[in-house]
C-alpha cells in the first residue's frame, strides 16, 4: 500500500512538474525569459491574452524604465504600443478591463525602480465604480504581491497560462494572430451597428453605476506616495465619443461624471507642490489633464448607415485611435499645435466650475447638430423600451487590499535614489 501510495505520489508531482516546466518553456506571457523557439514560440501574440495583468506586472516589477502609462483598454488600444517623442521613452502599461484598485498598485510597484521618472495615468468613471476590483490573473501577476519569483510560480502552475500556451503554438504554426479591433474599411454598415449597440450597452452600464469615493481615497493615497519620493504623476481624463457622453447625460450620470472631475481636480491639487526628482512636463508634482467633454475631435459625426470608410478618431464610442493617444501625450509635453485636432485643458481649483461650464455649451452646440439630433433620437426609443440597468454585487475594497498598497508603499523609499 505504501508503496502504491508514494509511486502515485511521484507520478503525480512529475506530471505537475512537466506541465509547470511546459508553460515556462513557452512563456505566452513574457515573464520567464524563456528563448524564442523559431517556428512555435518565437511570435509572442498572448502577452495581452489575460488583458496583460501578468506581463506587465512582471515588467513593472523587473523595472527599468523611466516613464509608464497606465490605464484600461482605451491606454491598451488608444496609444501607440511604443509612443514617441516622451522624454527618456514610455513604456504603455495598459491592462484591458482594469480598475483603480489595480492601477494604483501597479503605481506603486513601478515606484520602486529607483530609475521611474514619470507615471501617465488615464482615468474616467470606469475606474471609480463599485463593480469590479481586480480580474482573475491579477492575483497570479506580481501586480499581487510585488514577488516577481513567486508570481511566475503561480503563473506555471496556472491551467490559464496553460491554455495560453497551447494557443501560441496553434498562432507560431497557423500564422494566427490576436485580432486588431480596428480596420481601414468596414462593411456597409458595420460600424454604425457598432456604435449604436456600443450606447445601448453603456447606457444600461451607466443606470446601474455605483461611484466609490473609497477608490480615490486608495489613488489618493497611491499619489501621495509616488510623488513625496520624487515620482511625476500625470493623469488625464479619457475622451470618449459624443454618443458615448451622451449616453451618462441621458442615464443621469452627469453630475456623478462631475463630481469626479471635482474629487481628482482636489487630489491631484493636494500633490501639486511636490518636488518631482527629475520632471518630464511642466506643472508639478502631480497634474491633472481632462480631453474628455464633447471635444471638436471627439463629437466628429458617428458612421453613417451605410459607410464603408472608418471613423477618423474612433473605432466605436468609448475607444479612441492610436493616433488621438500620440496627440494628448504631445499636448501633455507642451506642443504648441494640438496634432489631429486634439484639444485639452490642465485641470486646477480656479478653472475648474468654467471648465465645467464649457462641456455643458459644447454638449448643447453639439446636440443642435444632425449627429446630436441622430443621437437624440436614439436615446428616446432606448428610454421609451424601458432599458434595463446593467447591475453587479458590489464589490468595495477592504482592509486586505488597503494592506497589500501599504505593502509595496513601504518599499518606494529605500529604491529611490536621494530620497
Amino acid at each position: 500500500m505504501k508503496h502504491y501510495a508514494r509511486t502515485l505520489l511521484i507520478a503525480l508531482l512529475t506530471i505537475l512538474l512537466g506541465f509547470a516546466a511546459f508553460n515556462a518553456l513557452i512563456d505566452p506571457f513574457g515573464v520567464t525569459g524563456a528563448p524564442d523557439i523559431a517556428g512555435l514560440t518565437a511570435r509572442d501574440t498572448r502577452l495581452y491574452g489575460d488583458g496583460g495583468r501578468v506581463h506587465v506586472g512582471d515588467r513593472l516589477a523587473r523595472g527599468g524604465d523611466a516613464s509608464i502609462l497606465l490605464g484600461s483598454s482605451r491606454t491598451v488600444d488608444g496609444f501607440p504600443h511604443e509612443p514617441t517623442g516622451w522624454p527618456g521613452e514610455i513604456y504603455n502599461a495598459g491592462m484591458r478591463g482594469t480598475n483603480i484598485f489595480e492601477l494604483s498598485q501597479a503605481m506603486v510597484l513601478a515606484a520602486r525602480n529607483r530609475s521611474l521618472r514619470c507615471v501617465v495615468i488615464g482615468l474616467d468613471l470606469d475606474e471609480f465604480g463599485t463593480h469590479s476590483k481586480a480580474k482573475a490573473t491579477y492575483w497570479l501577476s506580481a501586480l499581487h504581491d510585488a514577488n516577481r519569483p513567486l508570481s511566475m510560480t503561480r503563473v506555471s502552475l496556472s491551467p490559464n497560462t496553460f491554455g495560453a500556451s497551447v494557443q501560441l503554438i496553434a498562432d507560431n504554426l497557423g500564422g494566427g494572430s490576436p485580432r486588431v479591433p480596428w480596420a481601414e474599411t468596414y462593411p456597409a454598415g458595420a460600424q454604425r451597428q457598432r456604435y449604436e449597440s456600443g450606447v445601448r450597452g453603456i447606457y444600461g452600464y451607466y443606470l446601474g453605476y455605483n461611484f466609490d469615493p473609497g477608490r480615490v481615497a486608495l489613488f489618493d493615497h497611491a499619489l501621495d506616495a509616488l510623488t513625496a519620493n520624487g515620482v511625476q504623476v500625470i493623469g488625464f481624463i479619457h475622451p470618449l465619443h459624443a454618443w458615448r457622453e451622451e449616453a451618462l447625460f441621458r442615464s443621469g450620470r452627469s453630475d456623478t461624471y462631475f463630481e469626479l472631475r471635482e474629487s481628482l481636480t482636489d487630489v491631484f491639487d493636494r500633490h501639486a507642490a511636490a518636488s518631482p526628482d527629475n520632471a518630464c512636463i511642466e506643472g508639478g508634482g502631480a497634474v491633472l489633464w481632462d480631453f474628455s467633454g464633447f471635444r471638436d475631435f471627439a463629437s466628429l459625426p458617428a458612421p453613417g448607415p451605410d459607410q464603408v470608410a472608418a471613423h477618423p478618431n474612433f473605432y466605436e464610442p468609448s475607444h479612441y485611435l492610436p493616433h488621438i493617444g500620440q496627440a494628448m501625450l504631445d499636448t501633455l509635453r507642451g506642443d504648441a499645435i494640438p496634432a489631429d485636432g486634439v484639444s485639452g485643458d490642465r485641470l486646477e481649483p480656479g478653472n475648474l466650475a468654467d471648465s465645467a461650464v464649457a462641456i455643458r455649451a459644447r454638449r448643447q452646440r453639439w446636440l443642435e447638430t444632425a449627429d446630436g439630433q441622430a443621437a437624440t433620437a436614439l436615446f428616446d426609443a432606448l428610454e421609451a423600451s424601458g432599458p434595463v440597468a446593467e447591475t453587479e454585487t458590489p464589490q468595495f475594497l477592504n482592509r486586505d487590499d488597503r494592506r497589500s498598497l501599504e505593502d509595496k508603499i513601504s518599499r518606494i523609499a529605500p529604491g529611490r535614489a536621494g530620497r
